[in-house]
């Protein structure tokens, strides 16, 4: 909603530009003067020269105006891709922390076997190995894509979300490498999709 906004809001500022350079032309083009108007004093001169800055000043604000909301526009989509990143991976480290505290409270109990230990113990490794590959999976793509990115690993499958306008062709093989390189994750257990 808020990018459809900023969207016609740019949109409306671009319009106006055009239709003040519009304007701008057709009362300074070459032979737009009638003959009445060539009879003119010169200080009617001065004061049409005069006009003819103003309205040339208004274009140059208008056209710094419009690169200002456009800049406006990238700079909130940036904080927003930011903001979202910042907190899933808070999310995920809250819900990976959550995870690692039950598995430890397990093993710390005193009514499990030596045998059971050792599954749990080998379920935490596990887990922690996966924490570890979502990690470098993560540092890996953000270095070869130059965005944001949030790398999910569950068992045998992963997802990949971008920041929106990251994804294209080669982006697409160079994360599928990356993945089944560092994870032994294959091709058709991995979805990538970018941020709204």
């Amino acid at each position: 909603m808020i990018a459809k906004k900023k969207q016609i809001l740019t949109a409306t500022l671009l319009i106006a530009l055009v239709a003040a350079v519009a304007v701008n032309w057709y009362y300074t083009r070459p032979g737009s003067a009638s003959e009445n108007e060539t009879t003119v004093q010169s200080e009617s001169q001065i004061e049409n020269l005069g006009d003819s800055i103003l309205v040339a000043g208004t274009v140059s604000n208008a056209q710094e105006s419009t690169e200002e909301a456009q800049s406006a526009v990238s700079q909130a989509e940036l904080e927003s891709a930011e903001k979202y990143f910042s907190e899933a991976k808070l999310k995920r480290t809250n819900m990976h922390d959550t995870v690692v505290n039950e598995i430890e409270n397990v093993l710390s109990s005193a009514n499990i076997s030596q045998e059971e230990k050792d599954k749990v113990t080998d379920m935490l490794s596990e887990f922690k190995n996966s924490l570890k590959s979502e990690t470098d999976a993560e540092n890996l793509i953000k270095a070869k894509v130059g965005g944001e990115c949030l790398v999910i690993i569950n068992d045998a499958s992963a997802q990949v979300i971008l920041q929106k306008g990251l994804l294209n062709d080669t982006v697409l093989l160079q994360i599928t490498e990356i993945i089944e390189k560092n994870t032994n994750i294959s091709a058709e257990n991995l979805t990538i999709i970018e941020t709204k």
